[in-house]
């Protein structure tokens, strides 16, 4: 069940959610911002990215970020990113295992490196730029 209202009147609105793993004990979720067609309403995203973890809070988690088709124009989003890794690092990090980044591309890199300085080291730490597909990261066992 899709907690976002906006998302329930269309959902290709935003793009984060739940998908299947090999690994029963960790939620894995997944986003590729350049599916989303409301990716430049910052609030949306957020609200939508906070409603799933607070119904999975209690959980652990890890998230694959895809980034294909991912170009400068939603790097300039880069407010919606720091407010997301705010609140990632504040309230859902604790129970955050993994975060995958595939099909990195050079618009991403600006947004990691802009938000690198404001991440913990706990953080950092579990974030890897991969080149794994989806269906290779779900198929692994990874804790």
């Amino acid at each position: 069940m899709n907690p976002c209202p906006i998302c329930h009147i269309d959902p290709t609105s935003h793009s984060f959610h739940m998908i299947k793993s090999e690994n029963p004990n960790v939620n894995l979720f997944y986003s590729c911002p350049a599916k989303a067609t409301k990716y430049f309403e910052s609030p949306g995203v957020i609200d939508h990215f906070r409603q799933h973890l607070e119904q999975n809070k209690h959980h652990p988690w890890a998230y694959i970020l895809d980034c294909d088709g991912f170009t400068l124009r939603h790097a300039t989003q880069i407010s919606t990113s720091m407010a997301l890794a705010d609140m990632i690092q504040n309230t859902y990090g604790k129970s955050l295992k993994k975060v995958w980044i595939i099909n990195s591309s050079w618009p991403i890199k600006i947004i990691l490196n802009a938000i690198w300085a404001v991440l913990s080291d706990d953080l950092k730490m579990i974030i890897e730029t991969s080149d794994k597909t989806v269906e290779q990261i779900q198929d692994m066992a990874f804790f």
